[in-house]
């Protein structure tokens, strides 16, 4: 028995020790857009600002307010309302009524076979003129000036893709909790660091920012590969890195500010969905075992910290415990999220773990999801799996269509 308690807590250890090596090689390595210094392109491309949304009346507005103050001379938004049943669809228009540098698209049927958000990005690039097309949510914040600095970095460094990693704004204590555990696991896992490294397999995006240069995309198979791929916008990174563009993970903390849950039963929901789809694989039983054993190791360190008679043991505990309030710290700050949910790690996890085993429950019980209205079953959603796992070695990927 103790020497299986020393295993796992060995594999703990180690965890939270390539947490803390990765999150602190990000937050060193990345460019950060505060950085970044506009002295003037000799030209402006035209950026194709491409944002979905389903029943985003309550941020909408605002968050395309905010964009339409940037002075980026060269600018074309394209507000893609998919299927709203509340207000979106009259504040989409009343948006393209009041400045010509918008326009409003409203989708009332879904094709069959693609996922509801998918095929209003891909309707959006078939509208754009832009020689640069950024995928973005409805509920984004840009600061003004954002687009001038980003793309004089793409024009000197030849960039064709940059996701930013945004910041984050406080909903309330358990969701901020819950979410620092998420994005905390993401950037680790992620490697942001290494993303803009060819020979690297890291690779990925940001729903809240994915900009993409139009002739790199088109080098890709597009969204019509990924019309059935829930974790599109990471995918579509990696299938652009695949295909040899040029891309680059940005930190955008002060830039650009998303609203991601603000509710806890909106990130049960929307997070349990995420869950199924990049830990279960569709997979329920797959669901729960992975966040159960996730669970255990990384709640290992508190539990060495009962009198479980193996020596000099609980100090150890305490010595991780601290790693992971570190690298916590560390993922908090980059995400300008607040410190304490982030260091509450029990509360944190505990709200993961029910998270992904509701996500289990619902997929078992389901067999398959509903998105923005639409059902999609478990074996369609496998068929249509695009994501790929990141070994540390190798090559991206992508099998043909079936």
């Amino acid at each position: 028995m103790h020497l299986a308690i020393i295993f796992v807590f060995s594999c703990s250890a180690l965890y939270w020790l390539f947490q803390l090596y990765s999150l602190v090689r990000t937050s060193l390595e990345i460019p950060r857009l505060e950085d970044f210094n506009y002295n003037g392109p000799e030209r402006f491309p035209l950026i194709s600002v491409i944002i979905t949304a389903c029943n985003e009346a309550e941020s909408i507005e605002e968050a395309v307010k905010s964009r339409l103050e940037d002075d980026y001379p060269a600018l074309e938004i394209l507000l893609i309302d998919d299927r709203s049943t509340d207000a979106t669809p009259e504040i989409v228009d009343k948006l393209a009524a009041a400045d010509p540098r918008v326009r409003a698209i409203h989708i009332t049927e879904l094709p069959h076979g693609w996922l509801g958000k998918v095929h209003a990005m891909n309707r959006g690039v078939q509208e754009a003129r832009g020689e640069w097309l950024l995928f973005s949510d409805a509920d984004v914040y840009v600061k003004p000036g954002t687009l001038k600095q980003l793309m004089a970095r793409c024009e000197t460094e030849k960039l064709e893709h940059v996701a930013i990693i945004p910041g984050f704004y406080s909903a309330n204590f358990f969701v901020d909790a819950a979410v620092s555990v998420f994005l905390r696991v993401l950037l680790a896992v992620g490697r942001p660091y290494k993303i803009n490294d060819e020979k690297s397999r890291a690779a990925g995006g940001a729903g809240a920012f994915n900009l993409v240069k139009r002739s790199a995309y088109e080098k890709t198979k597009g969204f019509p590969r990924l019309k059935l791929e829930i974790i599109d916008d990471v995918t579509l990174g990696q299938m652009l890195k695949a295909s040899g563009a040029k891309t680059c993970a940005v930190s955008g903390r002060g830039f650009v500010g998303v609203r991601w849950y603000t509710t806890l039963k909106g990130m049960v929901d929307g997070a349990g969905r995420a869950g199924a789809a990049a830990l279960g694989n569709y997979n329920a039983f797959r669901l729960g075992a992975v966040g159960l054993i996730g669970f255990v190791i990384d709640m290992m360190p508190f539990l060495v910290l009962f009198p479980l008679g193996i020596p000099y043991l609980p100090y150890f505990g305490i010595i991780v415990i601290a790693t992971g309030i570190t690298a916590s710290i560390t993922s908090n700050r980059m995400l300008d999220l607040p410190l304490l949910p982030g260091v509450m790690l029990p509360v944190g996890h505990v709200i993961v773990l029910l998270t992904n085993l509701w996500g289990a429950v619902k997929f078992f019980k389901n067999n398959g999801i509903v998105w923005r209205g639409t059902f999609y079953s478990k074996k369609e959603l496998k068929e249509g799996r695009r994501f790929q796992y990141l070994p540390l070695t190798g090559k991206l990927r992508f099998r043909r269509s079936r």
